[in-house]
């Protein structure tokens, strides 16, 4: 329902502009006012979407009034017996300008016109939500792992973003890892995203399940939820900071590099396919040991095929070069190298796709 406030010296003209109202069925009139100063403490305790304004009042004028209107400003709908102030009611964005009498059709076509702001206004709010409760899902700082340095960034290419990631202890020396990207963008691929991190989060904490059997369990979950239609690839492991191993699942993901303090790159290619895909997955698990000084690099696939104005990919090669000049930083200070470079390289292109970075640094033991 559109809730509208009538502003116009004439009782008549008000009476009139209600019927019209009334007839269109989805529009309440909660307020009227016939001057300046009436409407603005009707318009502020009334909060309505909509205000039909007529130009030609007495002390302010319509188009006055409009402007004065603090943000967030109702839609304004200015309705006068004069064809001259078109560029008036441009200069205060009114929503349309209608001349009187004013007719059903014209009316209609006006309406029209506000549902269509309406609902692009609510999704725009929308996204706005969805975005805040994303971001407060995200752990934001990773926590502190004895004799490791680890960090995470990203960067949404729309306000609600596919990608995800997480780190949260099983035990006392025990750790989960989680990096992924839900197909498509937007929303969409937002709730995927986010159902995806809750299942993990929940089947690690309370069912205690080894990677691959995790990793099974969510890939049914999101294949019954979503027939197929949604995927998302991802990474799971389990670190053991007391001995530096690490069990990880790779589900369809682009590989994390792992690489050693004299260079030597290592990539943990996918063991099996992304969740959600197929009803029943097989994963299987990449086993590794971290050495003093060796690095893994997780991401996703916006940054590897990030694409320049030429239409060239970032590739792996560049990421490895980028990693080998910057890897005696901290963690943090690698995953905003990588965010920076993307950045750069995109130029123009900024719209492409999300883009997440995590980094795991083995350190020397604390004595």
């Amino acid at each position: 329902m559109i809730r509208a406030v009538l502003v116009d010296d004439e009782p008549p003209a008000r009476v009139r502009m209600r019927q019209l109202l009334d007839a269109a069925g989805d529009v309440s009139v909660v307020g009227e006012a016939g001057s300046a100063d009436e409407a603005r403490e009707v318009i502020r305790t009334a909060r309505p979407d909509l205000v039909f304004l007529d130009v030609e009042m007495p002390e302010v004028r319509g188009t006055a009034l409009a402007a004065s209107l603090p943000e967030p400003r109702p839609f304004i709908v200015f309705a006068t017996a004069y064809d001259n102030y078109g560029l008036d009611a441009i200069a205060v964005d009114a929503t349309d300008y209608l001349l009187k009498p004013v007719s059903r059709a014209t009316l209609a076509v006006t309406l029209d016109r506000v549902r269509a702001r309406l609902a692009s206004q609510s999704v725009a709010r929308d996204i706005v939500a969805a975005t805040s409760v994303q971001a407060h899902m995200w752990p934001g700082s990773l926590p502190k792992i004895d004799g490791f340095d680890c960090s995470a960034a990203s960067l949404a290419a729309r306000g609600v973003g596919g990608d995800f990631y997480d780190l949260f202890q099983l035990g006392e020396s025990r750790w989960a890892m989680l990096l992924g990207d839900a197909s498509g963008k937007g929303v969409a691929a937002g709730l995927v995203a986010s159902a995806v991190q809750a299942r993990v989060n929940t089947a690690a904490r309370l069912a205690h399940l080894n990677p691959e059997a995790l990793m099974s369990a969510v890939d049914r979950d999101v294949y019954a939820t979503t027939d197929g239609a949604r995927y998302a690839t991802g990474i799971y492991g389990v670190l053991d900071a007391s001995s530096s191993q690490l069990l990880l699942v790779n589900a369809g993901h682009p590989a994390p590099l792992v690489i050693s303090k004299t260079g030597h790159a290592r990539t943990l290619t996918a063991s099996g396919p992304a969740l959600g895909l197929i009803e029943a997955g097989e994963f299987g698990s990449h086993s590794l040991k971290f050495h003093d000084g060796s690095i893994l690099v997780a991401f996703t696939d916006g940054v590897s095929e990030a694409r320049n104005e030429n239409d060239d990919e970032f590739g792996e090669q560049q990421l490895l070069e980028l990693i080998a000049a910057v890897r005696d930083r901290s963690a943090a200070e690698i995953c905003a190298s990588i965010l920076d470079a993307i950045r750069v390289y995109r130029g123009s292109r900024q719209d492409q796709d999300d883009v997440t970075v995590m980094v795991i640094k083995h350190e020397a033991l604390r004595s």
